[in-house]
């Protein structure tokens, strides 16, 4: 039976006592620039961000005394406004707010909350710092009790109403809260400041998130991270346009040349590790969630596009799979010459854009666009299964259609696609549906793309189709794009290529199937715009 276009088989206040401030240190302004500009601080521990959902952190909540100091009038850049000072920040999304602690023994946390704009559905910021972090940054000076507070994702060009609070162990004496409207200056992003509103996010559908990394290239400011209004909230700050990036314990990494970067999210940019002294000649395509750290698509000096490393955030590299020598060694074992298949650099023979990891059986998935999905034993390397097109070239070899899932009734195969991950233990993955560019026979091409999850039985060694969106009118983005799920059927759409080649369209869904937004933006160098696009949660963010 054919699938519908969205198919789901199985298939705070209280009353306020304050904590009394001393008199704002102008040094502070002084110190806080020395930071920014010269000094990039190492051994920086960062936790996980908490996806709590349901509102405030409890403690803010609790039926404590706490002062709420409203401060109606706007704090700008360079502005004293009662015991706080606005500072500039590297971009208009990130201001610093500068206060002195006088209780510093007694001093916890700070937190900030930057408010949604008027008539918006998506949930505050919401960014707690403990001691340790800002101590550790030298936001914190425990002789003096200066503070500084990175405020980041504020909207540009508007008046920002931001709550800050300041958490003591003083059993009397627990917050000191202050309302602000800092206001900030205009951006001009382009394309990412003037997208085509096919539809806005509406008030009456229910997302999981509110965030989207946008992964671009066009422009040195990778990456761009929009809310669900379409607003940009931040830009990258490294002075790099890459597709390499990810949110990684808590900062953003990105890639230059054979560098890995480190950005927090106050700007600050660290290179914390080069890999061309193990024969690394640059980087493509994605940074996926490993088992323990994050998976680097690079090229070396032998491969083109078929070479993983996982490495931690420090940059250290924990494992590397080449898939020339795993897919070479199969096939030796299978009776079968590599040497049809498999090629050494530069000939892009295996293509590879994503990967993910499997955590029921300790899988590395890999996607292939030239050819397949493989899943390796993340250990060993060795292959495990197989999901394709079996009209392509790879299914000419003995040696890996031995490895191929069978397709359930109803289910097509992924053609080209990108952007796998394992959602619920399924494979959920954007299928392009262009055939391949090197190998041959190509295998089918289809004329449009389409989201798809399987559901994999390596019991009965089958793959089953278990929802697909097919767009009305249909949409075709031969290349690049990807498609997300956050909680359950909550997903994240990017047609990078749309048209083709005409838009990159930013598609969100509700758990309803409810198209919650539909923005398009300009395409710019090929997949430049967006060759990627995840949700990410900034409604609920701890750093330790």
């Amino acid at each position: 039976m054919p699938f519908s276009r969205w198919d789901l088989r199985p298939k705070v206040l209280g009353r306020a006592i304050e904590e009394k401030s001393k008199a704002h240190n102008p040094a502070l302004s002084q110190s806080r620039a020395q930071l920014y500009h010269g000094s990039l601080l190492n051994q920086i521990d960062f936790s996980r961000a908490l996806r709590q959902k349901g509102g405030m952190n409890a403690r803010l909540i609790a039926p404590v005394a706490t002062l709420l100091c409203a401060l109606s009038i706007a704090a700008e850049a360079g502005r004293t406004v009662g015991d706080l000072e606005v500072s500039e920040g590297p971009t208009p999304f990130i201001r610093f707010v500068n206060t002195t602690i006088s209780n510093v023994p007694g001093f916890e946390f700070a937190q900030f909350l930057i408010m949604p704009k008027t008539g918006s559905a998506t949930r505050p910021i919401n960014v707690r710092y403990a001691r340790s972090y800002l101590e550790a940054r030298g936001y914190f000076d425990p002789q003096s009790g200066n503070l500084t507070i990175p405020v980041f994702g504020l909207y540009a060009g508007r008046q920002n109403r931001v709550i800050i609070n300041l958490g003591f162990n003083d059993r009397v004496h627990r917050y000191k809260r202050f309302s602000i409207a800092i206001a900030t200056p205009p951006y001009d992003g382009g394309t990412y400041s003037n997208p085509t509103v096919v539809q806005p996010r509406l008030s009456g559908t229910t997302l999981s998130y509110d965030f989207i990394l946008l992964k671009g290239y066009a422009d040195p400011i990778t990456p761009i991270i929009i809310d669900t209004d379409a607003e940009i909230r931040w830009v990258g700050t490294a002075g790099v346009g890459a597709q390499n990036c990810i949110l990684f314990d808590n900062a953003f990494y990105v890639t230059s040349g054979t560098s890995l970067l480190r950005t927090e999210f106050d700007g600050v940019t660290t290179p914390i590790a080069d890999y061309s002294a193990i024969g690394v000649t640059g980087f493509h395509h994605n940074i996926d969630p490993g088992r323990e750290g994050m998976i680097l698509d690079v090229d070396t000096v032998d491969q083109t596009e078929s070479v993983n490393l996982e490495v931690n955030a420090a940059g250290d590299v924990l494992r590397t799979w080449n898939l020339a020598d795993i897919i070479s060694a199969a096939m030796i074992a299978g009776g079968d010459d590599p040497s049809l298949f498999v090629y050494a650099a530069p000939t892009d023979w295996f293509h590879n854009n994503a990967c993910a990891y499997r955590s029921s059986d300790n899988s590395l998935i890999v996607s292939s666009r030239e050819n397949f999905v493989i899943a390796l034993d993340y250990d060993s390397g060795n292959i495990k299964w197989i999901l394709g097109d079996p009209t392509k070239h790879w299914n000419e070899f003995q040696s890996l259609r031995q490895f191929s899932l069978t397709l359930a009734p109803d289910t097509l195969p992924p053609i080209g696609q990108h952007a796998v991950s394992m959602p619920g233990d399924q494979l959920l993955l954007f299928d392009d549906g262009a055939g391949s560019n090197f190998q041959q026979p190509p295998g089918e091409t289809r004329a449009y793309s389409a989201p798809r999850k399987y559901q994999i039985d390596l019991g009965t060694f089958e793959a089953t189709e278990i929802w697909h969106y097919y767009a009305d009118p249909s949409v075709y983005s031969p290349f690049c794009s990807s498609v997300y799920e956050d909680a359950p059927n909550n997903y994240l759409i990017d047609y990078t290529l749309a048209g083709p080649f005409v838009y990159t369209g930013v598609v969100g869904f509700d758990a309803l199937g409810n198209v919650a937004f539909n923005y398009q933006y300009d395409e710019l160098n090929f997949c430049g715009t967006a060759w990627n696009a995840i949700q990410i949660h900034w409604d609920d963010v701890n750093l330790q």
